[in-house]
């Protein structure tokens, strides 16, 4: 048996990486247009003060939201549901419009609840809505 000899030449080859980093660039292209970018929303919250802003003389009792640290809502003493928030407090800013608003709130409550509170008494046309903690 007569056996041919081979030479073993090892070519130098090398990959041509310019159509994987075009393929790279696409798919980095089509993920930043597909993209949604979302806008997030936020309340604003301002704290109640014991300095007086405005008309100090005016005897205007505040409108009082309690949240305790079971998440129920209580409204006038009464335990109400969260979503009745809005047409309570519509009910009570026929009298007086200009009635302030406070959100107790338990700490350990949910900050669910908070949120919702205070979105409510947003819906019920109060403009500015003060948050409160209580332990």
């Amino acid at each position: 048996m007569l056996r041919k000899k081979t030479k073993n030449t090892s070519h130098n080859v090398q990959a041509d990486m310019t159509p994987m980093l075009d393929i790279v660039f696409i798919l980095l292209l089509f993920f930043i247009v597909t993209t949604s970018f979302v806008q997030t929303q936020s309340v604003d919250i301002t704290r109640p003060s014991t300095v007086c802003e405005q008309d100090c003389n005016k005897d205007t009792s505040p409108l009082i939201v309690s949240i305790d640290e079971h998440n129920q809502v209580f409204f006038n003493n009464r335990n109400i549901d969260i979503e009745a928030i809005q047409a309570n407090l519509e009910s009570r800013l026929v009298n007086n419009i200009e009635a302030p608003v406070i959100v107790k709130i338990h700490g350990d409550a949910h900050n669910l609840s908070l949120v919702s509170a205070v979105d409510q008494a947003n819906k019920a046309g109060v403009a500015n809505v003060s948050v409160a903690r209580w332990p």
